[in-house]
C-alpha cells in the first residue's frame, strides 16, 4: 500500500508538472485566447450593435477572419484546440446553472408546459427528418436539430462534442442561428405592427420560436414589457429541455456505437457535470453573487471556445458544403416559426 502511494504521489507531480510545461509552451496562445474573448466582450457593448450580436458570435467571426487573411496561428494551434474541446465542455457544464427546475412552473399550466415540450421535439425530429432528406451531414443536422428548438448557440455548443461535427459545421450552423434568429427580430416587429395580436400572445410566440436567449430579448423588448416577461418564461422552459435533451442524443449515439470501448459509461462526464449543476441551482442553495461569477466564467469560456472554433474554419470549406445546408437551415427556421405560432395558439385557448 505504501509502495501504491508513492506512485501515486510521484504520478500525480509528474501530472502537474506536465501541464506547467504545456502552459509554459503555450503561453503566448493562451494570451490570445483571452485577448480575443475580452475584445468580444467589450465590442458587444458598442451601441451600434443594441445587443443583435453575442460575444460568442463575435469570437467566432474572428477567429475565422484571422485563419482566413493569412494569420499564421500554428504556434496558438494546442491552446486553439484546447478551447474548442475541453473549455467548450467546461462551458457547457456550467450551462446546468442557468436552469432551476422550479421556473417551469412560472409557465402557468400544464398545458403550456406539454406545448413547449411537443414543440420543441417534434420540431427536433423533423429538422433531422429534413436533414436527411437534403443529403446534409448527420453531424451539421444534428447541430441544426438541436439549435432552432432549444437555443441556439448554447444548443449548438451542447450537442457539438456529441455530434462528430468538425469545425466548418459547428461554424455554418452557428451562422445560420444568428441569421435567422436576427430574422426573427425584424419578422415580430413588422407582425407587431401590421396585425392586432395581444401583448401576451405574442410574448409566448417569440419565446417558443426565437433561437437565442439574447435574440428573444431583442425581439420582445421591442415589443412590450409583458411580451418581454411571458417571452423569458417560455424561453427557460424550452432551455429546461437541453438536460433531456442532450441525455436522448448521448444514448442514441451510444446505442449506435460499434466499438465497444467507446459503451463503458453511456453519459459523457460533461453532461454529468451539466446535470449536477442544474440541480444545485434548482435546490437553491447558491446565492445570486456566485451565479452571477459562474455565469460569467461561462461566457467567457464558450466565447473562448467559439473563437476556437472560428481559428479552424476554411471558407473555401465552407463553400463546399454547398447550399443545402443553408436551405435545411431555413426549413428549419420556418417549422419551428409555424409550429410555436400553433403551439402558441392552442394555449391561449386552453387557457
Amino acid at each position: 500500500m505504501n509502495f501504491l502511494f508513492k506512485t501515486s504521489e510521484k504520478s500525480g507531480r509528474l501530472f502537474f508538472y506536465d501541464i506547467w510545461k504545456w502552459f509554459q509552451s503555450n503561453f503566448y496562445g493562451l494570451l490570445l485566447i483571452i485577448g480575443v474573448s475580452i475584445f468580444a466582450k467589450q465590442i458587444i457593448r458598442l451601441e451600434i450593435l443594441k445587443d443583435s450580436l453575442s460575444a460568442p458570435v463575435i469570437a467566432l467571426l474572428c477567429g475565422i477572419f484571422f485563419t482566413n487573411i493569412g494569420f499564421d496561428n500554428s504556434w496558438a494551434k494546442p491552446s486553439l484546440n484546447f478551447a474548442s474541446s475541453q473549455l467548450l465542455k467546461i462551458g457547457v457544464s456550467l450551462l446546468g446553472f442557468r436552469l432551476a427546475f422550479s421556473e417551469i412552473l412560472e409557465i402557468g399550466s400544464l398545458s403550456g408546459i406539454l406545448v413547449i415540450i411537443c414543440v420543441v421535439f417534434i420540431s427536433f425530429f423533423l429538422i433531422k427528418w429534413i436533414g436527411g432528406k437534403a443529403s446534409v451531414s448527420k453531424p451539421l443536422t444534428l447541430l441544426l436539430a438541436a439549435g432552432f428548438p432549444i437555443c441556439g448557440i448554447s444548443a449548438i455548443a451542447a450537442v457539438k462534442p456529441l455530434s462528430g461535427a468538425d469545425d466548418e459545421e459547428t461554424g455554418y450552423a452557428v451562422g445560420l442561428i444568428t441569421i435567422f434568429g436576427s430574422i426573427s427580430i425584424l419578422l415580430f416587429s413588422i407582425l407587431n405592427l401590421i396585425f392586432d395580436i395581444e401583448m401576451n400572445t405574442l410574448g409566448w410566440w417569440i419565446g417558443l420560436s426565437v433561437h437565442d436567449t439574447s435574440q428573444v430579448v431583442a425581439a420582445a423588448s421591442a415589443i412590450s414589457d409583458s411580451s418581454l416577461d411571458s417571452a423569458i418564461v417560455v424561453k427557460m422552459g424550452r432551455i429546461l429541455l437541453l438536460a433531456p435533451m442532450l441525455l436522448m442524443i448521448s444514448f442514441i449515439k451510444q446505442r449506435g456505437t460499434q466499438d465497444t470501448q467507446q459503451k463503458r459509461f453511456p453519459i459523457p462526464i460533461f453532461i454529468l457535470g451539466f446535470i449536477v449543476a442544474a440541480a444545485l441551482r434548482s435546490a437553491d442553495v447558491l446565492s445570486n453573487g456566485f451565479l452571477d461569477s459562474i455565469g460569467a466564467v461561462r461566457t467567457f469560456l464558450i466565447t473562448a471556445a467559439m473563437f476556437g472554433l472560428g481559428s479552424g474554419i476554411r471558407l473555401k470549406s465552407v463553400k463546399d458544403l454547398g447550399t443545402k445546408p443553408l436551405q435545411v437551415g431555413f426549413v428549419a427556421w420556418v417549422t419551428v416559426l409555424i409550429l410555436a405560432g400553433v403551439g402558441t395558439f392552442l394555449t391561449i385557448q386552453i387557457s
